[in-house]
């Protein structure tokens, strides 16, 4: 197997680019990429000393180290090594002691970027230490060694690190660790963020919450909160968006609607518990109340699947529906009636966990149930009832938390099961909205409104004839049911906004089925507009609505071995459509730009393997169940055992947990800030999942250092391109802003041209001057933003680019060999993947136009590659 887009004699290049950073004109910014490599950001503030360090290549006794599988140490051109057996679950680690539990500590590890590899480094316990990361593919390798640097605060003074392959093909390895005890973990400042003017908001969205006393070394709620809040200062971040209303309603102590709360949480002693409640405290208020103090900022996530009272009350009853009994669930195209999301969701409501622990679970709450249909929303947004719980429980939300500053609205996950839109066209043909359509169209369906099969008739009619109409009516009434979310939200208060996130990685294998064949690929699928719309929600509705703003959601990993561990045998098709319509699908990338203000959310997406999963109860002497049946210090309902069960691989630690996010190694780690900011002018970014991401503060330091400098505004474009760097200024205040990013993983000479001599250019990270006259020369770095302010009368006329020959190079390259394949192909008249030839024409134009991010990209995607591995069947190209 070979990695497509590797440089060739990338170790020159390297080197080449290193010397380009060295001598770049301004010396404000320290390159990003060397931040990486040596973790200066740590050195310069932190004091830190080494408690234990391993050299991999070396062998230990059994009570320092374990090893699962063929382990073997290599040599390669990065250097020396220890590797894991090139098959999943293969694994070997290390254990050392600290001290200080509670005391933030540091693990640097070195790895081999030398192939492609797909590595989860985890305490093997908890998410305290874990972090995954993969080489290749979509990202050069560099043949040197990469460090992962992770934040953690041990709970135990006996603690392990153990290094896992997930994939067939991409075994983990370790060069070497050091363990270190940091002093504090110090704030970073953020120069020239005042002046009145709202900047823009980096932070961290959750989509799990209760995993909390599962990382950053807590037991407790306390705890979580009080490093969460040390970790954002540190690394400039200044946003949380966090779950309030999850799968099942509210998380907070809800006056309107059932509410339950569950949290994981590992004793002193290893085991693993879920604990879990259905009166829990306000821990929001407690949070908002510390974000005051701390200057920090909160905006409550939604992700909306059930209300208890529309769960409570709903009709499923499929025979007293066809006889005309009134439902507010949706009804499908297939005469069936939306009784469950059809999800792993279903468990997750405290009412089932007494039953689920015990082994007594048969049904689940309320009555949910599976049917003959997909996945789904469960009820019909445009019902009164529906509208009035969903209306009613963002009134309870503002009223109870808007008066405090550090809120900041509400941000909706639009999910597949969400219930605030149709999710598809398949769902959505009950009486009640058959009714409306006819009254507000003055279109009747030519349906009889007693049959027993009217529902699937009014699909095939409204899809039909009336497709477009029925489209554009159905996200008519879903903008309307946003715009009284949204109402209440501003009316309590002007600065609160409602944010609607176009989150993919649920909604995609919703719609389409597992992302693994050719009709998921980029130009073989509509786009993620277009599927959006189908659903009900038009984001082009909203671009000048105030009070509402939309958020565009990267998955920058769930390509890499989609909900399995296949690798090196995974299918083309299973690995490109995520990233592939995230950089490519100009349609939705376009619709988000054009917002008032377009954001970003970075979904970590993680990878699982659970073994023999179970919970069971405690032991009737566990005097530590006892201890730990506590949430946010209100005695719990129920406390239960939970362990994960694996074949014995000489581990030390029976309580075992083996899950992570994995991460893009490197600096590509900002590839995503990057192309959020580049192609959307992103006025808020946040990134997360499963936990607090503590392995990566360096690139966050230096990103959120520039980013935060920057008004909360859009800006107004520089020049007819943004590929491969964006340049964008803004008249605010007294100053005129200016930003400039790179969005590729090597440095590009920019070179600006001002229409007269202006003296008073500053760097805002640095608060140097930069002396110039008409042109200034900027060398911007691997993944760099750079602000700048200056006089606001100050004009820049243009600029133009220099990328690294070699780079240029190596992707004409590509595009002849993608040249020769296609006529290969045409030859033997085999046919091309969707899009490829007009792919082809296109990428042409790129080389003129010097698009060179988008031209790697795209000889990057699925057309391409894939008519490479039909040219050549007996290589093959993952």
């Amino acid at each position: 197997m070979t990695n497509y887009l590797k440089i060739d004699n990338i170790s020159s290049v390297m080197s080449k680019i290193k010397s380009v950073l060295r001598n770049g004109v301004l010396s404000g910014l320290s390159s990003l990429l060397t931040l990486f490599m040596c973790g200066s950001l740590f050195a310069q503030k932190t004091n830190q000393i080494l408690v234990a360090e391993f050299d991999c290549t070396k062998e230990y006794s059994t009570d320092t180290y374990f090893s699962h599988g063929n382990i073997k140490v290599c040599n390669s051109s990065a250097g020396r090594y220890r590797e894991a057996e090139a098959v999943p679950l293969s694994r070997f680690g290390y254990r050392f002691s600290v001290l200080h539990i509670g005391k933030p500590y540091l693990a640097v590890v070195r790895y081999p970027d030398d192939k492609r590899r797909y590595m989860c480094m985890m305490d093997g316990t908890t998410y305290d230490m874990t972090i995954g990361v993969f080489t290749g593919v979509n990202q050069p390798l560099t043949n040197t060694m990469q460090e992962i640097r992770k934040i953690f605060w041990p709970r135990w003074n006996d603690c392990s690190l153990a290094f896992m392959t997930w994939s067939n093909g991409e075994p983990a390895a370790v060069s070497d660790i050091k363990i270190y005890e940091l002093d504090e973990l110090p704030p970073l400042e953020i120069q020239n963020s005042g002046n009145g003017i709202p900047r823009r908001e980096l932070g961290i969205q959750f989509e799990d919450p209760c995993g909390t006393s599962y990382s950053l070394g807590s037991i407790d709620d306390q705890e979580w909160l009080d490093r969460t809040t040390s970790y954002m200062h540190f690394t400039g971040q200044n946003l949380l968006a966090y779950p309030i209303v999850w799968y099942h309603g509210p998380i907070y102590p809800s006056e309107r609607e059932p509410s339950g709360y569950f949290g994981m949480v590992a004793g002193r002693d290893r085991k693993l518990y879920s604990r879990w409640t259905s009166h829990p405290e306000d821990w929001v208020a407690t949070l908002l109340k510390r974000f005051e103090n701390e200057g920090l900022e909160f905006q409550a996530a939604l992700t909306l699947l059930r209300l208890g009272s529309l769960m409570q009350n709903m009709n499923v009853d499929l025979n007293a529906i066809k006889a005309g009994k009134e439902t507010y669930n949706n009804m499908l195209w297939n005469d069936n009636v939306q009784a469950s999301a059809q999800d792993w969701t279903s468990v997750y409501n405290v009412m089932n966990f007494e039953k689920y622990a015990n082994g007594t679970l048969t049904d689940w709450a309320y009555g949910e149930k599976g049917g003959p249909y997909g996945k789904g929303p469960m009820f019909n947004p445009l019902h009164p009832v529906t509208q009035k719980a969903i209306l009613g429980i963002i009134q309870e939300i503002v009223d109870r938390y808007g008066k405090s500053p550090a809120f900041k609205g509400i941000s909706i996950n639009m999910w597949h099961a969400t219930i605030a839109w149709f999710f598809s066209l398949q769902s959505g043909y009950d009486d009640y909205t058959a009714g409306l359509f006819e009254s507000e169209t003055g279109i009747l369906i030519p349906v009889d409104t007693k049959a027993g099969d009217r529902f699937s008739k009014r699909y095939q009619f409204l899809t039909g004839q009336k497709k477009e109409v029925w489209i554009k009516w159905r996200c008519a009434k879903v903008r309307e049911l946003f715009l009284k979310m949204s109402d209440i939200i501003v009316k309590a208060r002007p600065d609160m906004r409602l944010t609607v996130t176009m989150w993919t990685e649920t909604t995609i294998p919703g719609l389409l089925g597992m992302p693994d064949k050719p009709l998921h690929q980029i130009f073989a699928r509509k786009s993620l507009y277009e599927l959006y719309r189908e659903g009900g929600f038009d984001a082009a509705l909203y671009h000048n609505d105030p009070g509402i703003e939309i958020d565009y959601s990267m998955v920058p990993s769930r390509d890499r071995d989609s909900w399995g561990s296949s690798g090196l045998e995974s299918p083309l098709e299973k690995n490109s459509t995520f990233r592939d319509h995230d950089y490519l699908d100009q349609t939705t990338l376009n619709v988000v730009a054009n917002q008032k203000k377009p954001g970003a959310f970075i979904f970590d997406s993680w990878v699982e393997a659970w073994g023999k999963n179970s919970w069971f109860p405690c032991d009737p002497n566990d005097q530590q169940a006892k201890d730990l049946k506590v949430m946010n210090g209100k005695p719990a309902e129920g406390i239960c055992r939970i362990n994960s069960e694996y074949p014995k691989d000489n581990f030390w630690w029976d309580s075992q947990l083996r899950i992570t996010p994995p991460f893009q190694g490197g600096i590509h780690y900002l590839e995503s800030f990057t192309h959020a900011l580049a192609e959307l002018d992103a006025c808020r970014i946040t990134r997360g999942g499963l936990f607090v991401d503590t392995g990566h503060a360096s690139l966050m330091k230096g990103f959120a250092s520039a980013y935060r400098t920057l008004p909360a505004e859009k800006f107004e474009t520089i020049g007819s391109t943004t590929d491969p760097v964006a340049v964008r200024t803004l008249v605010s205040g007294d100053k005129r802003f200016l930003y400039l990013v790179n969005r590729e993983y090597y440095p590009v000479k920019v070179r600006l041209k001002l229409e007269k001599n202006t003296n008073q250019i500053t760097d805002l990270v640095t608060n140097q001057t930069i002396k110039t006259l008409t042109e200034l020369d900027i060398t911007l770095n691997p993944y760099e933003l750079r602000s700048l302010g200056m006089d606001p009368k100050a004009v820049i006329e243009g600029f133009n680019t220099t990328t690294p020959a070699e780079i240029v190079a190596q992707l004409k390259r590509i595009f002849n060999k993608a040249t020769v394949n296609v006529g290969l192909l045409n030859k033997c008249k085999t046919e091309l993947p969707v899009g490829a030839a007009k792919l082809l024409s296109e990428i042409r134009v790129g080389f003129e136009e010097k698009r060179y991010a988008w031209v790697r990209r795209a000889l990057d995607s699925y057309p391409i590659r894939k008519c490479d591995e039909l040219a050549h069947p007996n290589i093959g190209v993952k």
